[in-house]
């Protein structure tokens, strides 16, 4: 049996995408061109692949395994190609997809890997920004090449490491003295307030919540004497406005590094991974 090698990238892209539309543009053809792709390919491996849902697209356990086959393949062409144009040594090419929570994304992921990216023209980036509950199913359905979460998750698909800590704080505009001012939150969802007060071992009492969406609109919020919250020391470095108001425990979450156990890694996953555990926790002190 042999794998036709257009319908092979389709396929993967589409998996990738998640979505028929934005694949075919991805690819430069037609939605229909790249139905009758998916459609041929199953047709030559005699099973099904992808199932269409009002959710967009879902692969099936066949289909998981060839989209591993073909991240594999496609990953060990790019380094391929890079090193014949460049050397082994060489400047790093490829993509790089990496999902991470609001906390880390800006302040600490993005600087952790600028001098990586700036050596490189040829290095394509893409950051995704998502609640907590979103990341890990990005990694799974290969929308991002690496995520970033402040727990530690059991998975036999994934690999896993520490590149660093947060420390949380419990902060208010320097002008405002009322204890019971409302806190400041991302949504409901968000435990980030009642676990840090949880591990305070104080007496329970009701805590009065807004939500701000995100961790740069919960600070502002701060700054404007809108409410209090629990945020992570390194995002109010120089701020005048905020003070910290001190707890008997310290609060701290891991910051862990997620990747797929079953892809080869490219030599910029490689670089990726050691810029991140050399740089990170400077950016989190």
């Amino acid at each position: 049996m042999h794998i036709n090698s257009e319908r092979l990238r389709a396929f993967h892209q589409l998996c990738k995408d998640r979505n028929f539309h934005r694949a075919a543009e991805h690819i430069h053809i037609s939605q229909s061109a790249l139905s009758q792709r998916i459609m041929k390919l199953e047709q030559d491996i005699e099973t099904t692949l992808v199932v269409r849902g009002v959710d967009g697209v879902s692969l099936t356990d066949a289909g998981e395994k060839l989209f591993d086959f073909a991240c594999n393949l496609y990953n060990m062409e790019q380094d391929t190609l890079a090193s014949i144009k460049h050397g082994e040594d060489g400047c790093l090419s490829g993509s790089l997809r990496i999902a991470a929570y609001s906390s880390i994304l800006r302040s600490a992921v993005t600087p952790s890997l600028a001098p990586l990216v700036r050596k490189s023209s040829e290095i394509h980036v893409e950051f995704f920004r998502r609640e907590m509950n979103q990341i890990p199913a990005m990694l799974k359905t290969g929308e991002a090449d690496f995520i970033l979460l402040d727990y530690a998750i059991e998975d036999a698909t994934m690999k896993s490491q520490q590149v660093g800590t947060e420390h949380l704080v419990h902060i208010q505009n320097q002008n405002c003295t009322d204890e019971d001012q409302v806190f400041l939150d991302h949504d409901a969802n968000d435990m980030t307030t009642y676990d840090y007060f949880k591990n305070q071992r104080l007496k329970p009492k009701a805590i009065r919540r807004n939500y701000y969406d995100d961790i740069y609109g919960i600070i502002n919020g701060v700054q404007l004497g809108m409410g209090q919250a629990i945020v992570s020391r390194h995002l109010i470095h120089g701020m005048d406005e905020i003070r910290v108001i001190e707890h008997k425990n310290p609060v701290s979450n891991p910051v862990m590094l997620y990747y797929n156990r079953n892809r080869y890694l490219t030599r910029l996953h490689r670089a990726v991974i050691e810029n991140l555990q050399q740089n990170i926790d400077g950016f989190l002190s």
